[in-house]
């Protein structure tokens, strides 16, 4: 027979949502899938988000009672862990103040479940930009604890790479404020060790200040859309990696690469620069034409935040996709070989290949939890979430290939995947904190060692 839950704290129950609450359906998705939570918290408070820890604790340590609890800001997460069956979800997304501390000096408060898209918006007029994902409806909280790469990471690297304190809610229910000096131990490995070790309800950034320019934009790019015709991938690949590494670091570039007709394959490029348009970025741009026959080609320039709006899409489950990478340092030409055969596949939704290096490549490996700080490129294969046994093996050399795994670029929740994200020194560091900050293990929800 099940067990009844018990009755929830009276702070919490204004705050709750339960299945037969007319607002349940709204609540229980991310955007992979859909959940059948027991109840989800709206916390609008840390004081709740400590109350709903404590809370789920005592289920699973009193009550002996299986409850998943899953932490959920934007809902966007590839791993869907944000949402859960039989257990409780806590919602941050009325969570989502944004202070500028000191614009001076670019200091910047964000809630954890603020949009990155309502972030860039408020920074514009201040001429100020964080380095985040590229979709402005990612939450802050899920990015800012595990990577986070955008159109701005060769100029200002990874978005864990800004944080310079944040507080976090541990599996206790208390309150921590870290830092290089408070618990510097714990702030490291929140910055690139995700959710396994509580909630971060805030994080103190350190914003970029665009320089001021001549167009008017306040964070001015540059987009490039060029699509490619290639009969020879390895040649193309290469040329492609000489020609962002040789660029500037204002630089970023993705290609998405399909099948195309009599045994070519069609490569969509997006490269992104950041500042106005000049003769610098028009040489590098110019260079994109000649990596390979030019189907069509367009530029346009834009503040950064018009790229990253918001759009408060509907979160239903309704995402197919399906991702695993990996990070590299070079792709060879067996590596290319090895990408086009992918490309065969009637399942796929095409092969991502991003450029990093730049500001990625300037922190040690042990400035944070992302220890990965020399590899050049993310090679990721996209599917039909119905083929997922089959994209993981033939994805699995590439894992030989390469150094690791972008653990939040990834749908794979496994083990397995989750000891391709970090490497030894790091993972013995996360496990350390895990005993230290979570010993009963509540928060199994997140990628966890």
């Amino acid at each position: 027979m099940e067990k009844a839950i018990p009755e929830l704290p009276a702070s919490l129950k204004n705050v709750a949502v339960f299945p037969e609450d007319n607002r349940y359906d709204k609540v229980r998705a991310n955007d992979y899938k859909v959940g059948h939570p027991k109840m989800v918290i709206l916390a609008e408070t840390e004081e709740h988000v400590s109350e709903a820890i404590n809370f789920a604790a005592r289920m699973n340590q009193e009550q002996q009672i299986k409850f998943p609890l899953s932490i959920k800001s934007g809902g966007h997460g590839l791993s869907a862990t944000s949402v859960n069956d039989d257990g409780m979800i806590l919602d941050l997304s009325r969570l989502n103040q944004i202070t500028i501390v000191d614009e001076e000096k670019g200091l910047v408060k964000i809630q954890a479940g603020a949009l990155w898209g309502e972030v860039a918006q408020q920074l514009n007029p201040h001429h100020l930009a964080i380095s985040s994902g590229d979709h402005g409806d990612t939450g802050v909280g899920g990015l800012a604890v595990s990577g986070g790469m955008g159109i701005l990471l060769r100029s200002y690297g990874l978005t864990i790479d800004k944080v310079v304190g944040a507080t976090i809610i541990t599996a206790d229910g208390k309150k921590h404020w870290v830092d290089h000096e408070n618990e510097p131990e714990l702030f490291w490995g929140i910055r690139g060790g995700g959710g396994q070790f509580g909630v971060v309800t805030e994080f103190l950034f350190q914003a970029d200040k665009a320089v001021p320019t001549i167009s008017g934009f306040s964070v001015p790019i540059v987009v490039q859309t060029v699509d490619y015709s290639i009969k020879h991938l390895p040649a193309f690949i290469e040329a492609w990696h000489q020609w962002f590494d040789s660029s500037s670091t204002k630089l970023t570039s993705i290609l998405l690469l399909n099948a195309g007709d009599d045994d070519t394959i069609v490569v969509q490029g997006r490269n992104f620069w950041y500042g106005d348009d000049s003769a610098q970025s028009r040489e590098v741009f110019e260079k994109a034409n000649n990596l390979g026959k030019v189907l069509k080609e367009n530029q346009q320039s834009m503040e950064y935040s018009d790229f990253v709006k918001a759009q408060h899409t509907p979160l239903e489950g309704k995402n197919t996709a399906y991702g695993k990478n990996v990070l590299v340092a070079h792709i060879s030409e067996t590596i290319a070989k090895e990408i086009q055969y992918l490309l065969d596949k009637p399942f796929g939704y095409g092969v991502e290949l991003r450029s990093l290096g730049g500001a990625v490549n300037q922190p040690t490996s042990s400035f944070n939890a992302w220890p990965y700080r020399q590899e050049e490129v993310m090679i990721a294969y996209w599917v039909n979430k119905d083929y997922v046994e089959e994209a993981n093996r033939l994805f699995q050399p590439f894992l030989e290939y390469g150094d690791g795994v972008y653990g939040a670029y990834s749908s794979d929740a496994s083990t397995i995947e989750t000891s391709h994200v970090w490497n030894s020194e790091a993972a013995d560091r996360l496990r350390a904190l895990n005993r230290r900050y979570d010993p009963e293990q509540l928060f199994t929800q997140n990628r966890r060692l």
